[in-house]
This record gives structure tokens, sequence and C-alpha cells, in this order.
């Protein structure tokens, strides 16, 4: 976090220097997140609405006196849970993976990839907390200065690219052994810090939702202002993989034939909103 604050103040000074003729203005900006995912497969349910915490630089540079382009350089520390297997609702499967200490295997094609233990897990809940480095573009519609305050809105587009993850799971200890998972456990457990191998972490590399925001600023002294915005960004693309690299469903049919396959849980897009408070200089 120290080397994060170092970077964006001396981004923000040097923005800061060049904003002089009163085109461009930057500054420091903090702020809250809650993110809920929309689940549009029976495979997996939500669980509750996440939460996240956002520090970055935000700049403006204006067009004329009313129209400005807003954007920036924003890191995002967030979390949310889903479940993968409810006792309560029989239309959520059983989901497996085997796994070495905090690895999870690849699983592929019906097998587990490269794994000669028997180490597996039902994964019941899962608890993805992700980083991301987020490129926010908007178009900025702004009044003139009404006393020491100027209102606005703003509409463009929150890309966010993963820059890690880690899952907290809930769920049972199970076996792999000869192509085939199964539950050894009567009670949960939680593996805490996993993470997939392979390039596919769970979450897709890219997110990008478009964004609604409104806001004001506070002129408190010289050309500093102090602002504040809300907004709502509607995911557009999938946050998880819709096919999962390292996740097993099982699927036990009603004459009692047992088939493996991948997990799909097909788009499931995450809708952010998002409240912020900083500088601009």
């Amino acid at each position: 976090m120290k080397k994060i604050l170092s970077v964006l103040l001396i981004a923000g000074f040097t923005f800061g220097v060049s904003a002089q003729d009163k085109k461009i203005r930057a500054g420091l900006v903090m702020g809250f997140t809650m993110n809920s995912l929309k689940v549009q497969t029976t495979k997996i349910e939500k669980n509750g609405i996440g939460a996240g915490f956002t520090i970055g630089m935000n700049g403006d540079y204006n067009i004329n006196e009313n129209i400005a382009i807003s954007s920036g350089l924003e890191f995002d520390l967030e979390n949310f849970s889903v479940n993968y297997g409810n006792p309560n609702n029989s239309s959520v499967g059983n989901v497996f993976y085997a796994y070495s200490d905090t690895d999870i295997k690849k699983y592929k094609d019906g097998a587990v990839e490269d794994f000669t233990d028997s180490s597996a897990f039902e994964l019941m809940t899962r608890t993805f907390r992700s980083k991301y480095v987020t490129l926010p573009f908007f178009l900025k519609f702004q009044t003139n200065m009404i006393g020491s305050w100027k209102y606005y809105g703003k509409f463009g587009l929150r890309t966010s690219f993963l820059a890690g993850v880690r899952m907290d799971d809930e769920g049972y200890d199970a076996k792999y052994l000869n192509g085939e998972f199964n539950r050894d456990a009567g009670s949960t457990k939680i593996l805490e810090n996993m993470k997939p191998v392979g390039i596919k972490k769970g979450l897709t590399p890219v997110r990008m939702g478009i964004g609604i925001y409104g806001g004001a600023e506070w002129n408190f002294t010289g050309s500093t202002n102090l602002f504040m915005e809300a907004g709502f960004n509607y995911g557009v693309t999938p946050n998880l993989y819709s096919k999962s690299g390292h996740l097993a469903d099982k699927v036990t049919a009603a004459d009692g034939t047992v088939t493996y396959s991948n997990l799909d849980v097909k788009s499931n897009p995450q809708h952010v909103f998002q409240l912020k408070v900083g500088l601009l200089f």
C-alpha cells in the first residue's frame, strides 16, 4: 500500500504541474464499493452483497467550461461470495476440485492434470478476494460555478484488469480416485488463500461496466476543489469464467449414471455501486 501511495503522489504532483493552464486538473481519490453478481444459471447462487475499497488518481481535461473528459488510475480491493453447493437447494449441484497445499489443480476433459495425490474438496461457498487496476473513462457534464459549488454528471466506461485473486473456500474434504470425486467428511471446513494453477484464475482478466455518476465540487481554497460523487456501473462482461478451468461438476442421473464436466456458469456480469471522495488541483 505504501508503494501505491508513493506512485500516486508522484503522478499527482506531475499532473498538477501541467495543470496550471486550468485545462488539466488532477488529484487523489478514495472510495468504497458494493458489488452484486448477476447469476444466470442454476449451477451457482449469489451469496449476499460484496464490498470493496478504492484508492487512486483522477483527472479532468476540460474541453470547455461545461464539458470535460474524466479519467484516471484506480486500485480496487474487493470481495464477494458465491454458493457452489447448497443442501437446501437441490438444483445447485456437486462441485469438486483437486488440490495440493494452496494450489488448485487444472481440470480438463474429465480428468485432473498433473496430479498423483488424492486430496480433493467439495466446494460449498467461495469468497473471492481480488485486486484490480481500473481505468475509468467518462464524459463529464458540469455546471458553471454556483457560489463555491459546481455540480456534474458523468457517463462512460469503467474497465478493470485483474491483478490478483485469492479464495477462501468452505466445504467438505473429498477424495479423487480413479477419475471420480467423492465426499470424504461429514462436517465442513475452510481452506484459505487458495489459488488455481494456470491461466484461468477463476475471475476473468478484464471486467467492464457502463457507468453513470453524479457529484459536486466545492472550491474551498485557491484552485483546490473537494469533490464527492456516487455512481452505478452496469456490468457488461462476465466476472467469473463461464467455463471453469479447475472446478468439476458432478451430475448423477436418475438411473445412477455419474458424469463429470468442467463447471459452466454461463454469463455472470457484476454490477458495482461506488461512492468516492477526493481532491482536484
